[in-house]
Parts: structure tokens; C-alpha cells; sequence
């Protein structure tokens, strides 16, 4: 018994660092054969604990099989903290599995003894209760929907499944190619499509698809970025054309409200993200369904503790209502718009505003000043906001828990451009 024991032990371990991700290759092959090993080594325990036994060794049997199911348990909430999205999932499955025929073995014991009806249905029907869950969380395991930040366990699943394909400079694009009447589409993760299945349903593919429906054929080349500000797109944007020597006939830069996150003043009293109490953590931590729970509705009591001058909009407002703020940022437009100018191309400024709140954005100055300035530099400018007036909340965002543009938003907007694309 101890031996076996052991040896499952062994072989959760060797389970646990076989890197698979996804039920494809060799990899995954060998992961189904140790896992097939566990299940065999298991049913051998259960096999030697199914033997006949007197009343007088029942209470230890019991206890004996409380004392797995803890084992069990502590398994099944550490056993996928480091990759959420895995095969892993697969051996928490089992556990979570035999934990609910070990218990279903103890309600069979004490259905023997001599305790009271009373208590066997009560104990029965927190049995079946935990079961049920059990079984639902086994689910929520499988469950792939964006997330906003990507923290999230159905964000990770849905990262490893569709943030694809990611070409040789890193963009998740197909590798590019040099032709004529190339279009850059720069830009954080609106253009990148985060939340967007398929990257043929993002803005820039879709512009390209009616182009050449008019009969236009563009070399559409994607560089958008996750997280990326002004800043970062042009060091990418730069570097990109240095290393595959391709440059554009055009140039489509998207902006968005967050842009401007990195001249929030850090190093004071405030503290955006505050931490979970130790048994939400915990919770949160150790279980797929409540961590999808937790990122519907993420700290929204702690968020409003928080003081007017550390939360989040009052800051966006405060950097925008800045002249000498909004001037560096304007140094890192000009980037763009110098290098398109010398090289005799076209700039368009794509502006997004919050999915969530189309006014938000106007009423903190942000689309006033990306106005003014495009107006004043005579950069064309599309600005999404007008185009999704008739849409609502569900309709824009990629899921609820993501409030990134939807495959819908991003249709209206490349039809859009493709009426302002002139190549």
C-alpha cells in the first residue's frame, strides 16, 4: 500500500513538468500514459480498500479514506497554480474524480454504522451538495473567455488557445511580406485583437478584405502590441522596419485612453491594487469556478475605498488636463507623424474610447485632445466614437469580463477605414 502510494506520488510529479499545453503531440501522448499509470495504481488502492471488513475496523477505514480525500484536496488546490491552462487540468480532473468516489465509498460506510438518520441525510446531502459543485468546477476547468488583464484562469485558457499565430518579430501575425501598397496598422492590444478569436476579424484584416473587394490590394502588416503606450509602439514600429527592411506606403497608428498610463505619477500614498483577504486569495487561487466568479466582479467594494485623487479615471483626467503632460505625449505622436512626413506617406489616427462608457472619454479630455492635436497637425483622424453610437455595452465589448473592442466594433471600424484608405 505505502508503496503504491509513493509510486502515484512519483508519477503526479513526473505528470506535473511534462510540458504539454494542449492535447497535441508526443508530449501529450506520453502525459496520457502516466496518467493512465495513476488511474491504475489508484484502482489497485481502492481494489485493497474494498475488502470485507468487520464493524470493528469500519471507523478506521473511514478514517483512513477522510485522510486521502484531504490529500486529495490539498492536490487539487496546488496542483494548477502554475499553469492554469495546461494539461495539468487533466490530473486535477482525476483527483477531483476520485475524491468524489472516495467520498461516496465513506457515505456507504457510515450508511453502515449505527449513527443516526439524522445525521447520515445530513451528511448525505452535504455530500451531494460538494459533489455537485465539484462536478461544475470540473467545467469551469475547460471554460476559454478573455480577460480583460489576462490574470484571470479562463483568460489563460483562452490566451493559450487563440492568441495566435505569433510571426518571427513577435506580433501575432502571419511572418510578413515585402510588396507593394504595404500598411502598417500600429498600436496596443485593440490592434493586436485582444478578445478576438480570429485575426481575420480584427480591424486591419478587415479593411484589407474590403479594399479588395473595390478592387485595392494592401500588404496589411499588423504591429500591434499588448499593453504597448505611444512610446513603445514607435520603438517597435522602428525596429520592426530595421530588422525585415519592409516599409510602409501608409501608416494607421490606434489610440486609446490608456496610452498616456505611464505619466501617472507612481511613488505616492496610492495604492490602485489592493490585496485580497487570505481566504479570498485562497479560494480564488484554488478553484476555476470562483476565480471566474472573482474576475466578474474584481474588487469592486476595495476599489471604492480607494481616495478621489488615487483612482484610476481621476488620474486619466488630471494627465490630460495637463498642457506640460499632454506635451510630452505629443512628442511621442510627432515621432510618428515626422517619420511620415519625411517620407512622404499618409498617417491616420484610429481613436478608441472606453467600450464600457463611449462619454467617458470626452468627458476627461482625452478625445478633446487627440482631436486638437490631429486638427492642428492635419493628421486625418478616425474617430471610433461617433460609428458605435447605436451599439450597446454588449454588443462593443469581447466578453464581460473584457472590455476590449468586439469582433463587431472591430467590422465597423475596417469598413470605416477602408472609405479613408486611399492607396
Amino acid at each position: 500500500m505505502l508503496f503504491r502510494i509513493l509510486f502515484i506520488l512519483f508519477l503526479i510529479i513526473c505528470y506535473k513538468f511534462i510540458p504539454v499545453f494542449e492535447p497535441i503531440g508526443v508530449n501529450y501522448l506520453l502525459s496520457l500514459l502516466v496518467l493512465g499509470f495513476i488511474c491504475y495504481e489508484t484502482f489497485k488502492i481502492w481494489k485493497k480498500l474494498s475488502l470485507n471488513v468487520d464493524n470493528k475496523i469500519r471507523i478506521q477505514k473511514i478514517g483512513y479514506l477522510i485522510l486521502i480525500i484531504c490529500v486529495s484536496i490539498t492536490i487539487i488546490l496546488n496542483i494548477h497554480k502554475d499553469f492554469p491552462a495546461g494539461n495539468i487540468r487533466y490530473l486535477r480532473t482525476l483527483f477531483i474524480l476520485i475524491t468524489i468516489i472516495l467520498g461516496g465509498k465513506i457515505m456507504k460506510e457510515l450508511s453502515n454504522t449505527s449513527l443516526s438518520n439524522f445525521i447520515k441525510n445530513t451528511v448525505l446531502i452535504l455530500f451531494s451538495t460538494i459533489s455537485f459543485i465539484a462536478i461544475i468546477e470540473i467545467c469551469f476547468m475547460f471554460i476559454s473567455l478573455s480577460h480583460g488583464s489576462g490574470e484571470a484562469y479562463s483568460g489563460k485558457i483562452w490566451n493559450i488557445r487563440c492568441w495566435n499565430p505569433i510571426n518571427k518579430f513577435g506580433f501575432r501575425d502571419e511572418n510578413p511580406k515585402n510588396a507593394k501598397k504595404t500598411v502598417f496598422f500600429v498600436g496596443d492590444s485593440y490592434t493586436a485583437g485582444w478578445g478576438i478569436k480570429n485575426i481575420k476579424q480584427r480591424f486591419g484584416e478587415i479593411t484589407a478584405h474590403e479594399l479588395k473587394k473595390q478592387g485595392t490590394t494592401i500588404n496589411e502588416i499588423n504591429l500591434g502590441r499588448y499593453g504597448a503606450d505611444t512610446k513603445l509602439e514607435y520603438a517597435l514600429f522602428e525596429n520592426f522596419i530595421q530588422k525585415s527592411n519592409i516599409k510602409p506606403n501608409q501608416v494607421v497608428l490606434q489610440f486609446f485612453v490608456n496610452d498616456m498610463d505611464n505619466f501617472i505619477v507612481n511613488g505616492n500614498s496610492c495604492n490602485n491594487k489592493i490585496e485580497q483577504t487570505t481566504w479570498k486569495k485562497i479560494i480564488n487561487d484554488g478553484s476555476y469556478l470562483a476565480n471566474y466568479l472573482f474576475s466578474l466582479y474584481p474588487n469592486n467594494s476595495q476599489n471604492n475605498k480607494l481616495s478621489k485623487e488615487c483612482d484610476y479615471l481621476e488620474q486619466l483626467k488630471n494627465i490630460y488636463n495637463t498642457d506640460t503632460i499632454w506635451k510630452k505625449e505629443e512628442k511621442q505622436l510627432n515621432k510618428f507623424k515626422n517619420y511620415c512626413k519625411e517620407n512622404k506617406i499618409k498617417l491616420t489616427i484610429v481613436f478608441f474610447p472606453f467600450m464600457e462608457d463611449l462619454k467617458l472619454a470626452k468627458s476627461l479630455n482625452i478625445e478633446n485632445r487627440i482631436t486638437r492635436y490631429c486638427r492642428e497637425e492635419n493628421i486625418n483622424l478616425l474617430n471610433v466614437t461617433p460609428l458605435l453610437l447605436n451599439t450597446t455595452r454588449a454588443t462593443r465589448q469581447v466578453s464581460i469580463t473584457d472590455a476590449h473592442a468586439s469582433a463587431e466594433v472591430h467590422k465597423i471600424v475596417g469598413k470605416k477605414l477602408a472609405t479613408i484608405i486611399k492607396i
